[in-house]
């Protein structure tokens, strides 16, 4: 079982909007991790990401959703070191092409997390695993009504 997990913005988005075609396996995901005591982190730039899509529902639940991460979730702040490693690695690896996702790649190594979740298609991971939520409740048996 892993430790340390980096959850991408869309898990959490999905996770609080029924909407959303992978919000029951985000919801899952989250349930799980909370459950087994893993140490969760996401990126301070993510929350208004997550508020600005969550907002469009209802502001309220928007603010509830992010104090709710915040009890249980690490929010990893950066600085000029880790952007100018982002854009590092953007140059000499072409396949991170989007700064977002390679900036939350990088966070992810700075804290040494062994595992992040997205449902983005296009992260990119080369030194730490990469799921997606339907991936991690498979892997870990969570599919059948959990």
């Amino acid at each position: 079982m892993c430790k340390k997990v980096f959850l991408d913005a869309n898990i959490i988005i999905d996770a609080n909007d029924k909407d959303r075609p992978s919000h029951k396996e985000s919801l899952n995901t989250l349930r799980y991790l909370a459950k087994n005591r893993v140490k969760i982190y996401t990126s301070c730039d993510l929350i208004t990401t997550i508020y600005y899509i969550l907002s469009k529902n209802s502001k309220q639940e928007a603010l509830n959703s992010i104090e709710k991460l915040t009890k249980f979730c690490k929010i990893i702040d950066f600085s000029n070191k880790e952007v100018d490693s982002t854009c590092k690695l953007m140059r000499e690896d072409k396949k991170f092409t989007d700064l977002e996702d390679t900036m939350q790649y990088v966070l992810a190594l700075k804290e040494d997390c062994d595992l992040i979740i997205s449902n983005g298609k296009n992260f990119k991971s080369d030194k730490i695993e990469l799921l997606s939520s339907n991936e991690f409740c498979t892997q870990q048996g969570l599919l059948n009504g959990s």
